[in-house]
């Protein structure tokens, strides 16, 4: 995913249709498993193996209209998204002595203020021209 220092590329990039692809040429057809609402990932099993296989396409499939996951970073802010810039800064809030209702009434407009897709971004290109933290510094 095209985050700041990761050096992305779309040369390196594999669509999740090309990579269905070219495992079920290697292995054979790909079973789709059912899918939780708000997983992140798509899974299938391969006949004739143990496990699974999971891929998260949300560079060319998204899935940010199911997403519900929030990530706080290590230094205490709040993203709604990991290909959005915004952040609201809880640490900072708690050192001032927000109540619990306080941040709770932060992380809810946080969420309101979500975009549907990408971060606001139009696609991964978009994402790429645009300054956003380094996936190491946001966890997750």
């Amino acid at each position: 995913m095209p985050f700041d220092g990761n050096r992305w590329s779309d040369k390196k990039f594999m669509s999740y249709a090309e990579a269905i692809e070219k495992i079920t040429a290697e292995f054979g057809a790909l079973s789709k498993v059912v899918d939780d609402k708000n997983d992140t990932s798509k899974h299938y099993k391969i006949s004739g193996f143990a496990g699974r296989i999971g891929f998260i396409t949300s560079m060319t499939s998204h899935f940010c209209g199911t997403c519900n996951r929030l990530r706080m970073t290590a230094d205490g802010n709040l993203k709604v998204c990991l290909f959005g810039s915004s952040e609201v800064s809880l640490r900072d809030m708690l050192r001032n002595g927000a109540t619990d209702d306080e941040l709770g009434e932060v992380v809810e407009a946080a969420i309101y203020q979500k975009y549907y897709a990408l971060g606001g971004n139009q696609d991964m290109y978009d994402i790429a021209s645009r300054k956003n933290r380094p996936m190491i510094t946001i966890g997750g």
